[in-house]
Formats: C-alpha cells, sequence, structure tokens
C-alpha cells in the first residue's frame, strides 16, 4: 500500500495519475512502485472516464486518492484537479505527474529527493525517459520561437546515473514532471484550452518566463509505453494536437513561426493522405479548429472549448 508521512525530515511525494480507461495500466503503475523499498509518498488517481468502475477498485486495493471528474477533462484540465487537491493539503509537497502508461525505475524516487535536497530552488523537475526498448526517448526540451519547432530528444546527452545531478531545458514532458509546490506562490495550473499534447510545453514555458527555474534529471529515471493510450484513436489524437501545437505557438512564438506551421498543416497531410487518411483527415480538423477558436477571440469570446471527438464526447 502507498504511504506518506514516514520518511523522517523528507517532503512527501504525491503521484498525479489521470485515467482515461486504462485502470489495468494504473494497476501496474501504482503496483510497481513498492518494490523500490522507498516511503513518504502516494498516489492520487484523477478518474477522466466516469464510467470506468474498475478504477474504483483499483484505488480501494492501493489505498490510492481517487479524484472524479464529471467528464474527460483532457490531461491538463485533470492533473489540474490533482494538484489543486494536493496544494490545498500540503503546500509544501511535491507533485509528480506521471503518465498510465510509464512506470518508475529503480531509484528514481531517491534520486529525484536528492536533485532537491541539492537545490530546492527547482520549480519544476523532469525525468529522462526511455521507451520500452530501453532507447532515450525524452531527455531535454528545446523549443525555438522563430521556427515553432519543440525538440524532446538529444541523443549526444550523458544520461549516467552518477553523480546525481540535473540540467536546464526549456520544457518538460508532463509522462513525468515533479512540481516543488513551495516554489511556487500559488497552486500551478494547466491551461484549460488545451485538451491534448503541447500543455506541458506550455506551463514550462509560461512559469519559466516568470523566472521559475526548470531542470531534467541527468539519468533515465521513467519507462514509457508511448502512445499507448492516444493512439487508440488516432483521428482525434491527430486534430488535439495540431491545434494545440498552434495554439502553443500563437502564445509562444513570433508569427512567422504560427504562418509556417499554418501552412506546414494545411500542405503536408496531403503527402500521406492514401496511405493514413485518419491522420491527415485529424491534421486539418486541427487546423480548422485552431481557426475556428481565433474566430472565437476575435469576436470576444474566451472561454476554453474543446472540438466533439471520441475523447471529448465519451466519458
Amino acid at each position: 500500500m502507498s504511504q506518506i508521512h514516514e520518511t523522517v525530515g523528507e517532503r512527501s511525494i504525491y503521484f498525479i495519475t489521470v485515467n482515461y480507461h486504462c485502470s489495468d495500466l494504473i494497476d501496474k503503475l501504482i503496483a510497481i512502485t513498492p518494490a523500490h523499498g522507498v516511503a513518504g509518498y502516494k498516489f492520487i488517481v484523477v478518474n477522466n472516464s466516469p464510467d470506468d468502475t474498475t478504477i474504483e477498485g483499483v484505488a480501494n486495493r492501493h489505498g490510492a486518492i481517487l479524484l472524479q471528474a464529471t467528464h474527460n477533462l483532457g490531461f491538463g484540465s485533470g492533473c489540474n484537479l490533482g494538484l489543486d487537491y494536493v496544494h490545498q493539503r500540503d503546500p509544501q509537497a511535491l507533485a509528480w505527474l506521471i503518465n498510465p502508461d510509464a512506470h518508475l525505475l529503480p531509484e528514481a524516487i531517491s534520486y529525484v529527493r536528492s536533485c532537491f535536497r541539492a537545490d530546492d530552488t527547482i520549480s519544476i523537475l523532469g525525468t529522462r525517459i526511455s521507451d520500452v526498448e530501453g532507447a532515450l526517448w525524452f531527455s531535454q526540451g528545446s523549443f525555438n520561437p522563430w521556427l515553432g519547432s519543440l525538440k524532446h530528444r538529444f541523443d549526444d546527452v550523458e544520461v549516467a546515473p552518477r553523480p546525481i545531478t540535473t540540467h536546464p531545458t526549456r520544457w518538460l514532458s508532463g509522462c513525468s514532471m515533479v512540481f516543488n509546490l513551495a516554489a511556487f506562490e500559488h497552486c500551478p495550473k494547466f491551461d484549460p484550452q488545451f485538451f491534448l499534447d503541447y500543455e506541458d510545453a506550455d506551463i514550462c514555458l509560461r512559469y519559466e518566463r516568470l523566472g521559475h527555474r526548470l531542470r531534467v534529471t541527468q539519468a533515465v529515471l521513467v519507462e514509457h509505453q508511448v502512445s499507448a493510450i492516444t493512439q487508440r484513436v488516432p483521428g482525434a489524437k491527430f486534430r488535439h494536437a495540431t491545434f494545440s501545437k498552434l495554439y502553443l505557438l500563437h502564445r509562444h512564438a513570433t508569427p512567422l513561426a504560427l504562418g509556417l506551421n499554418l501552412l506546414y498543416f494545411a500542405l503536408r497531410p496531403v503527402t500521406f493522405l492514401a496511405k493514413d487518411p485518419a491522420r491527415a483527415r485529424g491534421r486539418w480538423a486541427g487546423l480548422l479548429d485552431y481557426l475556428r477558436w481565433v474566430g472565437r477571440r476575435l469576436r470576444g469570446d474566451r472561454s476554453p472549448r474543446h472540438p466533439r471527438t471520441r475523447f471529448t464526447i465519451a466519458s
């Protein structure tokens, strides 16, 4: 069973994971964590699929806290429920977002604790991540505001587990992201306009602009089964991802970068329409969603809205 407040002198860690019809993955994620022989942590499961009643049994079996959403809020807004819950009860805690299709590697928790002991001015700490084949999937995040490019992997980086250290980064993967709540005047929040993808880059760029420090661990601490959940509905995945990329650039990049990406998403899908029609239609739908969002904004409507897709209409 997950435990908390059992490590003297250490701040509590609250793992926050979001369920969307993946209770089997969450069951494995929580079950494997005690094998690392650490204490002082608790799991919070945000249920973005209210009709998935099996998650209640998973939470009860592992002693996890279950937060029920009224519908699928999207990744960022689901995490916001968990962050709010932790911040209200323990504003000095470490809130660790972890994907259901990921799991911690041995020493991950002790490594992260060591990073914060060595440098408590870190506001958001990410971990390097491998895929299930052991290949490096996320090393550091870069962002070019002139071209609108975001990179998440650099193969020539040092990933040795020792010495325990961190490196600067522009953004971090929401698959494994630790918020040092003590470094924030108010509870950190994801932008609810993002439903899926790029919300992690946005929150990092926003808080970096406010002077918060972002770092990533040198060691690979998490293994990720990439897109195990979202790939179930590829058309919806690409639709949300396309809108999110354009919205991110609208907020953080130059008009040149936004224009180049608008042109790219308008023309590039033509090249794979025959072989991958779901992806092509998803890209074009996301482009139209962004143009509709711009229209609503020009009319003074600033409320967050999400298109009707297999993800948003199903709980």
